[in-house]
């Protein structure tokens, strides 16, 4: 499964992996994928409510998701995609926090140095807007 998986995407370390979270599709999992080991294992960088940042086998983490929403692919040189594996390691136990360090900001901090996450930004972008409607409505 593994292997077949590897293949279908064309994965190569430094690639993003997003898999919906939900039911809905509308909070979205980031993982980076950062290759494989000596003994044939894939695995996955991804940062986990509770965990913080860890390693996991390719196939557990497919395991908990039905489908792919996307792949990232990685425009860097070999040399550039072994540096964010490097990154990505060297975060390893790093707390998650949900607004500031989840799973997105944690991958976009690997690959461009800004932890960011369009996610939480669309959710505050939600909230501001609804509290402007309320307050021009209730007056």
């Amino acid at each position: 499964m593994e292997n077949n998986f590897i293949t279908a995407y064309k994965l190569e370390a430094g690639d993003t992996v997003v898999v919906p979270k939900s039911e809905w599709e509308v909070i979205q999992h980031h993982a980076l994928y950062v290759g494989c080991d000596a003994t044939g294992h894939h695995y996955m960088c991804e940062n986990l409510v509770g965990q913080g940042v860890k390693l996991t086998r390719l196939k557990d983490f497919l395991a908990g998701t039905s489908k792919v929403s996307t792949i990232k692919k990685f425009s860097g040189t070999p040399k550039e995609r072994q540096a964010v594996v490097q990154d990505a390691v060297a975060k390893l136990g790093r707390p998650y926090h949900l607004l500031s360090y989840n799973c997105e900001h944690f991958v976009n901090d690997v690959l461009t140095r800004t932890p960011a996450s369009a996610q939480v930004n669309l959710v505050f972008g939600w909230t501001a807007l609804v509290c402007m409607a309320w307050a021009i409505l209730k007056d």
